[in-house]
């Protein structure tokens, strides 16, 4: 039997957040500088970052495994992935980031990607965040209150 507290099967939810954190950065790592992209990342050169990256990467994996969400996004896992990363990154980052920013939030201004190449990357890293959390994360069968 699945561990669920309200719809969300949290063992699951947890390791489909750490795991598509880690790829999220490899991919940026692996492809650093291909066609002018990637390569955002401090990496492992700052390991606080990276214990932050992977924390935040399980932490907005949760919205995605709410019941609520979950079964509005279309096609299965994978495809409803790839949907919640494009819509994480296009309302919460781009929206939200772009409102923050202009009134003076310092962790935005400094997050903002400065080129179209580093919002096209920002774009497809947040899409392969979304495919690996909708393929690994598993909703439960049954919810444990």
């Amino acid at each position: 039997m699945q561990r669920a507290i309200k719809g969300i099967d949290l063992g699951s939810l947890v390791v489909a957040g750490f795991v598509a954190g880690w790829m999220m950065y490899f991919v940026d790592h692996y492809f650093n500088g291909l066609f002018g992209l990637f390569g955002m990342f401090p990496g492992l050169k700052n390991p606080g970052w990276m214990i932050k990256h992977h924390i935040e990467s399980i932490i907005f994996a949760i919205p995605f495994a709410w019941p609520l969400i979950y079964e509005r996004l279309p096609g299965s896992g994978w495809l409803k992935g790839i949907v919640y990363g494009f819509l994480w990154w296009l309302l919460l980052l781009l929206i939200l980031g772009l409102i923050a920013g202009a009134l003076g939030a310092v962790p935005f201004k400094q997050m903002a990607p400065s080129s179209a190449a580093g919002v096209i990357t920002a774009i497809l890293l947040h899409v392969i965040w979304g495919f690996f959390l909708g393929v690994l994360y598993n909703p439960p069968e049954e919810v444990i209150s």
